[in-house]
């Protein structure tokens, strides 16, 4: 139905964000890359990108870039195996579209990425996602694999339990200084949250019985987020990796030294065994057996 350079040129076009920027990946004119993009909405009836700036992707047009993946990740395979490259890497750099949490990927998935920059055999493309959202991604084609909370995948896809992160809620020992204890509640001090997105410090509410809703500052971005609770803007539930450090210095303090938040993570992806996504799982669940408890 479609053919493999229309497949590349809406790839590019997604990756890219422009037609003329897909252009000079390809080799091609401006005009060539539309009238590619054009003969595949002709075929499917359905507007596959906005022509917008940045050149967006419409839902049609995440289904058929993920088709797109696709195809490149099984041209990959073959040409590695008929060029007798060991472990299914390939010699052309290939793209792989991954969701995975900020929390995560500052902690326990960081040997996944040295080991990618050390075989640079990988292009990735994440998509930095709330855990419990992850798997959105997956369901509409956006992403090749995910990091989530999710135990249930999407049709077409598999999943393996990863281990659980450990959160704390901590804060600045400035932030508690000259309050009188009923003040020094999690309900009244100032709260830290990500987006609307991120429900952790909400749960330990919950967990503790806390009905108050306290003030509220969002921080999103996960250094800043850490920042802003060293520098006692408000307290925040941090994962223990990222946090270890302070609470032995004193940089930061327990809330409730025996209050922690526990959340299961899990690999989410294409049950098509592509030996890229086969060899990025394998280097992931080494990661987690050491970075997560189990």
């Amino acid at each position: 139905m479609f053919s493999t350079a229309q497949l590349q040129a809406l790839a590019a076009v997604c990756e890219c964000g422009s037609f003329e920027g897909a252009a000079r990946k390809l080799g091609l004119t401006p005009s060539a890359v539309s009238q590619r993009i054009s003969a595949m909405e002709n075929t499917t009836g359905h507007v596959l990108v906005r022509r917008s700036r940045p050149v967006a992707p419409t839902q049609a047009g995440r289904v058929l870039n993920g088709l797109a993946q696709q195809v490149a990740l099984a041209t990959a395979d073959a040409t590695a195996i008929l060029s007798g490259v060991k472990g299914g890497q390939a010699y052309e750099m290939v793209r792989l579209s991954l969701a995975i949490n900020a929390d995560s990927l500052s902690t326990w998935f960081r040997p996944v990425i040295a080991q990618l920059a050390q075989e640079r055999r990988i292009l990735l493309d994440l998509h930095i996602e709330d855990q419990d959202h992850t798997d959105v991604l997956l369901r509409e084609g956006e992403v090749m694999a995910a990091v989530t909370t999710s135990a249930n995948p999407p049709p077409g896809c598999q999943v393996e339990p990863l281990g659980s992160m450990t959160y704390w809620p901590t804060c600045a020992p400035s932030l508690l200084a000259g309050r009188v204890p009923k003040d020094c509640h999690p309900g009244s001090l100032p709260m830290l949250r990500f987006d609307l997105k991120d429900d952790l410090q909400h749960a330990y509410l919950r967990q503790a019985h806390i009905n108050q809703e306290p003030p509220i500052h969002y921080i999103p971005s996960n250094h800043e987020f850490l920042t802003a609770a060293r520098l006692g803007l408000g307290w925040g539930v941090l994962p223990d990796g990222q946090v270890r450090g302070d609470l032995t210095n004193g940089t930061l303090v327990l809330l409730e030294p025996q209050q922690s938040i526990i959340v299961p993570l899990y690999w989410q992806r294409w049950r098509v065994p592509y030996k890229t996504v086969a060899h990025v799982t394998t280097l992931a669940k080494r990661a987690a057996q050491v970075g997560l408890s189990h």
